[in-house]
């Protein structure tokens, strides 16, 4: 498997060398060189998609059965979302967010266990894609809003209509995430909802959102709805990462 984790460390290192060209360019008054930040982040996304398909290839199986391979999943929704969000929008910060979020989601990988095993009994199943990936994408939705709401209040400026298209993406993902997993738990283990660890932060996270953007649409805005939206993060968090790690389940492969 030295192919694909070498293809890895090379969208790490772009993904690195997009955040520092930006930078440079951005102290420097550069703006050719901070143009040069989103073809380099293209590219650790072409890297990590060559990673990750050949990771699947190598296996026979799709890289979403553990959490270093959701991770790196996760990394791989998120940069197209920024590159959609940026050419909506019309922001060119969401290229160093990105960035930043995607270097820190391979650090994390780094950590995590990367042993090749077969899958489980309860993951064969043709919902492992769908119900992973709208997951993961809704995860990379929350993680752009949550740092889109920090870029927010660290500078005093406006991303209201970002914030909430990244926060409504994500809810919607998040909605077929939960769905698809219900659907696919009725047929693994006969139940659509067993209050799993994992399910029941799931939806908690769908509820913290929920409440965000209904107080949104009774007027909360500005600084307000950014520090709403990095609580809700920290929910996302622990349904990511801290389930896995402090409480069993029947997800505890994830």
């Amino acid at each position: 498997m030295a192919a694909p984790m070498t293809l890895v460390n090379l969208s790490f290192a772009l993904s690195l060398a997009s955040l520092a060209v930006y930078a440079a360019g951005y102290v420097l008054s550069r703006p050719r060189l901070a143009r040069a930040a989103p073809w380099t982040l293209a590219l650790a996304w072409a890297a990590l998609t060559a990673g990750l398909g050949v990771r699947w290839s190598a296996m026979g199986r799709p890289p979403l059965a553990n959490q270093y391979e959701s991770l790196l999943t996760l990394i791989w929704c998120l940069l197209p979302l920024a590159f959609y969000f940026r050419r909506r929008t019309g922001k060119e910060e969401i290229v160093p967010v990105a960035a930043l979020a995607a270097c820190l989601f391979f650090g994390g990988a780094a950590l995590l266990d990367r042993t090749v095993r077969p899958l489980m009994p309860a993951l064969r199943s043709n919902w492992l894609i769908v119900h992973v990936l709208s997951s993961m994408a809704a995860y990379a939705a929350f993680s752009l809003a949550a740092a889109a709401a920090a870029w927010t209040l660290l500078r005093r400026g406006e991303a209201e209509d970002f914030l909430l298209r990244l926060t409504k993406a994500g809810f919607a993902f998040l909605t077929l995430g939960i769905v698809t997993g219900s659907i696919w738990a009725e047929t693994a283990w006969g139940a659509w909802w067993s209050w799993d660890p994992k399910e029941t932060w799931s939806l908690l996270t769908w509820l913290a959102y929920a409440a965000a953007l209904h107080l949104r649409l009774k007027g909360v805005k500005g600084r307000y709805f950014a520090m709403i939206l990095l609580l809700c993060f920290v929910m996302v968090l622990f349904t990511y990462f801290g389930v896995n790690f402090l409480l069993s389940g029947m997800h505890s492969y994830a």
